[in-house]
């Protein structure tokens, strides 16, 4: 099922991704009062999450450390090697995955830059939780020259 894109959809989609930028709405029920507070009222639960699918929000910690929803562009990996090393705290492997830390609420950003190098870089796949990415490597043989190398790409030592 597609949203209808009419003139009142698009400025609850504009209304929309603006609440999401405010970074503060950690459910579906919040998002709806809010919108309601800005004339878009009984919205349906079902329309609240096919806007949420459609503009593909994803819930991710905030800086009071709470869970939210953002919009993906929010989600935009640090462009210098400084501030990649403020959100990586260290690399080490168990010669069958590589454990790479992260501050709270890093791991999803370092992750999906870490799963766009992929195979060619020794990367199978990643899983993130808030703080911590387990990395699946492609051959266990190569885990030290993969987990070094990946050191190396964030500049971080294996702490």
């Amino acid at each position: 099922m597609t949203l209808k894109t009419n003139k009142n959809d698009s400025k609850l989609i504009l209304a929309f991704k603006r609440l999401l930028r405010d970074q503060c709405y950690s459910s579906q029920g919040e998002l709806a009062q809010a919108l309601a507070e800005l004339g878009f009222e009984n919205l349906s639960q079902a329309k609240i999450s096919r806007l949420l699918a459609k503009l593909g929000a994803v819930k991710s910690r905030n800086t009071s450390d709470r869970n939210v929803y953002i919009l993906p562009e929010e989600l935009v990996i640090p462009r210098s090697k400084h501030a990649i090393q403020s959100v990586v705290l260290g690399v080490k492997h168990n010669n069958m995955q590589i454990i790479l830390k992260t501050g709270i609420g890093g791991a999803p950003l370092i992750a999906r830059m870490l799963d766009s190098m992929g195979e060619a870089a020794g990367i199978l796949g990643t899983l993130a939780g808030d703080d911590t990415i387990f990395i699946a490597p492609t051959d266990v043989t190569k885990i030290d020259e993969i987990a070094d190398s990946i050191r190396k790409l964030l500049d971080v030592g294996n702490n």
